[in-house]
């Protein structure tokens, strides 16, 4: 994924009212990654494609609110997607 894609998700979600902030991160990973989500139990996202799987536990996601470390992390999960 690209990084100005991540962000544009981002910041699309964070004006969105209509999601809770305690939401924000789980609609992130589904704007994201909906397509190649395998599982998703007690907020732990598993996502697959090509042989790749990327795992993310919502519950200890960095705030919403710090946006240059989400977008980041968001890169690094989904390198090779």
């Amino acid at each position: 994924m690209f990084i100005k894609g991540i962000k544009r998700a981002y910041d699309k979600i964070n004006l969105d009212e209509n999601i809770a902030d305690e939401d924000k991160i789980d609609a992130l990973l589904m704007k994201l990654g909906g397509e190649f989500l395998v599982s998703k139990d007690d907020r732990v996202y598993i996502f697959e494609k090509d042989g790749h799987t990327a795992k993310m536990d919502a519950k200890h996601a960095r705030d919403y609110s710090f946006k240059p470390y989400v977008v980041k992390d968001m890169n690094k999960l989904f390198h090779d997607f």
